[in-house]
């Protein structure tokens, strides 16, 4: 077989390292001890390279059962859940999330999320829990920073002081 004939049978045959796979995005944010402030606020620029969450995009919840265990009596309180359709490849945008009326540059609930593949999908997230003053300006912020491994299907539990989230990714 020439040569040029295995090259051209190669190329089609291997996997297209740009090729975006579409996956369902899932996760509860939750808190389960009392607020553990963090020394700084939560920046005014959080979201400035990110690209916020299309509404066209969310989904329902299907780990509505997750979070339904997820109660006070339990010490437990849920903060956010969210779940969305995203393309994941590379060059994937950060995707920025919040929750609750805006005060100035923040919300009660916001948060980072950047997916990349491989076969654990590498992610990278920041959230904060931000309490804010009579006049809505930002006395406080609860952070959650974390750079974590998930395999696809697998729901993940990530710990963090006093808050927790809950991740799934689900291949489309």
């Amino acid at each position: 077989m020439p040569l040029r004939y295995l090259v051209l049978l190669l190329t089609l045959l291997a996997p297209q390292a740009h090729a975006e796979a579409l996956y369902r995005v899932e996760l509860i944010l939750f808190r389960h001890a009392p607020p553990l402030e963090a020394s700084q606020h939560a920046p005014y620029d959080w979201a400035d390279s990110a690209q916020v969450l299309d509404r066209r995009a969310e989904r329902q919840p299907a780990l509505e059962h997750v979070a339904a265990r997820l109660t006070p009596d339990q010490g437990y309180q849920v903060l956010l859940q969210r779940a969305w359709q995203q393309a994941v490849s590379e060059d994937a945008p950060t995707i920025a999330l919040h929750q609750g009326q805006r005060h100035f540059e923040h919300y009660p609930i916001q948060g980072l999320l950047r997916v990349r593949p491989g076969r654990y999908m590498q992610t990278d997230m920041t959230f904060w829990v931000n309490r804010f003053g009579e006049y809505g300006q930002l006395l406080a912020s609860e952070r959650l920073a974390q750079r974590v491994r998930l395999v696809p299907g697998r729901l993940t539990y990530i710990d963090h002081d006093s808050l927790g989230l809950l991740i799934e990714l689900k291949p489309l």
